[in-house]
């Protein structure tokens, strides 16, 4: 048995794949030879026969290498870089680092630089987030620290708030981490999105993200115990888990207005996106005015009457309702100057990347049979369609205005990493979907890091 095993697994060019195989060929095997044990024959005979019914060894090893081998996902990587390509000139397009040439290449090195991370991620196996969960969270959490440091001295937002993100994929590992464990490993998960939660609003300085970092941290650990990840009653378990969420949502909402809202400002501002018209002299102001672009919006060509024209909704006295003033632009209306420069056609193609990326992801998750991979490849296909949503809502003018970053069109290097490496995952997540099981995951040493260039 083990020289047909040998025989098989050396046709096989994928040495990730070779121990899993072995692993079910020899299971099979044993069955079958236990089958014919109770039928009366003896052991060593009973396997002779099991092996002599797989057939030539070599024949089967070069079927099971056109199955266990690496496949790349060329419509997400070709639409990862057409729409990169395209968002540049959009960004440069609406007058956004048109005015900023200096800017408009550094982009450009930025987002070369971006292809480099998702080639990276790409080729590294996503697995590691299951076994260096921890590490990782410590590196983003340190890389969000010299951002805050950064932006502290010069007097804005911190520019790698966009990294916050990355703790969702990097939550599924530490959840992966926990599996087997009882209501202590759910309380260990709650614990953890707390803290990540806290995080994020202090070091990227961002409630909204914090706030949708948080939830989505909260379906994912719904996820795990659904799929029986823990030693608990799912029902139960899911109880607890939407109770703690309700209650968090409670909590936030009344730190923000009694405890860390002493001026009412945010009151206002929410108050102002019911009913923008009472405010029409404050916050409401921006909300009347998409109202007024839209109402002016073109189906093709630029709208008639827009303040986009003079650039004065970036310069102009009303920048602080789309965040803390930058060195560049940065707002979130990016797909409202598009439609205002050249029409609700132009604004529809943009949605429709938005929709053909998320539509790509959520394939990629769905046939994704690995467990860790199943809950990294949702981590990222909510990141993606969470941003992209939010994002299409506030420029329609259905979400209070925030520091929301669209993926593609977004100016700024730490935003289109992240987009680079959440890509990455996904890609990396399908090219190792007939290669990595959850039983190769569990048997590799946690502390075993090895990249291997293997020929295909």
């Amino acid at each position: 048995m083990d020289e047909f095993i040998r025989n098989v697994t050396e046709q096989i060019r994928c040495v990730k794949a070779r121990a899993g195989v072995a692993r079910e060929l020899s299971d099979h095997i044993e069955d079958q030879a236990a089958a014919y044990e109770e039928a009366g024959e003896s052991h060593e005979e009973a396997v002779a026969k099991a092996v002599l019914e797989m057939g030539d060894p070599v024949e089967v090893g070069v079927e099971l290498d056109r199955i266990h081998r690496p496949q790349t996902d060329f419509k997400m990587i070709g639409m990862a870089f057409v729409f990169s390509v395209a968002g540049l000139f959009v960004i440069s397009a609406v007058d956004g680092l048109a005015q900023y040439p200096e800017y408009f290449i550094g982009q450009c090195l930025v987002l070369l630089l971006s292809f480099g991370v998702m080639t990276g991620m790409y080729f590294l196996d996503y697995s590691f987030i299951g076994r260096y969960a921890y590490g990782a969270y410590v590196f983003v959490t340190i890389a969000l620290f010299i951002g805050l440091m950064y932006s502290g001295r010069h007097g804005a937002m911190p520019i790698s708030f966009m990294l916050a993100y990355l703790y969702v994929p990097l939550y599924a590992g530490i959840l992966y981490r926990l599996r087997g464990k009882g209501y202590s490993a759910i309380a260990c998960g709650i614990g953890q999105q707390i803290v990540i939660m806290l995080l994020t609003n202090y070091l990227a300085v961002s409630r909204y993200a914090a706030i949708n970092i948080y939830v989505m941290c909260t379906v994912l650990l719904i996820i795990a115990v659904r799929k029986g990840w823990f030693a608990v009653n799912k029902k139960t378990a899911t109880a607890i888990i939407a109770a703690h969420l309700l209650l968090a949502v409670i909590l936030v909402i009344m730190g923000s207005i009694i405890l860390w809202d002493g001026e009412g400002f945010r009151e206002q501002r929410l108050m102002a996106f019911i009913h923008p018209d009472q405010y029409a002299e404050g916050a409401g102001y921006i909300y009347l005015w998409i109202r007024r672009e839209w109402s002016a919006a073109k189906f093709i060509g630029a709208s008639d009457n827009t303040i986009f024209m003079d650039g004065a909704i970036i310069q102009g006295t009303k920048s602080w309702l789309l965040g803390a003033p930058m060195s560049y632009p940065t707002t979130p209306f990016v797909l409202l100057q598009l439609i205002c420069t050249y029409g609700i056609s132009a604004g529809l193609i943009m949605v429709v990347a938005f929709v053909a990326v998320s539509v790509r992801a959520l394939r990629i998750v769905r046939n994704q049979k690995n467990q860790l991979g199943f809950m990294i490849g949702a981590a990222c296909f909510m990141v993606f369609l969470v941003n992209c949503l939010e994002g299409v809502l506030i420029n329609t003018g259905y979400c209070p205005v925030n520091s929301i970053q669209l993926p593609f069109v977004s100016s700024g290097s730490f935003t289109v990493i992240t987009y680079a490496a959440l890509i990455g995952l996904l890609l990396s997540i399908h090219r190792n979907e007939r290669i990595i099981t959850d039983e190769s995951v569990r048997r590799r040493p946690a502390w075993r890091l090895s990249i291997k260039l293997e020929r295909r």
